[in-house]
């Protein structure tokens, strides 16, 4: 089963949106209310901690290795020699 969202903004066409998807047969109209869109950027920021800090700058090293590796200019050892090493 596969999900459609569809954003109706003319509230006078959604029965005849609705209407029209039920003609196709094998389709489930389900009405949902809309979420208002927050005017502007709503995003709430807040200053991280010395530990989030810490974590954020050793994930993006992380990353930065994989993508290195990806890019073919660094090589990872196998996970043997890893284990082995241990």
């Amino acid at each position: 089963m596969a999900r459609l969202i569809i954003d109706i903004h003319d509230p006078k066409k959604e029965k005849e949106v609705a209407e029209l998807l039920l003609k196709i047969g094998g389709v489930e109209v389900e009405r949902a209310e809309a979420r208002p869109r927050s005017k502007g950027n709503a995003i709430i920021k807040r200053t991280l901690t010395a530990r989030e800090k810490k974590f954020v700058a050793e994930l993006r090293k992380a990353l930065k290795e994989v993508n290195d590796h990806l890019a073919g200019k660094t090589k990872f050892q196998s996970a043997r020699a890893f284990l082995n090493e241990l």
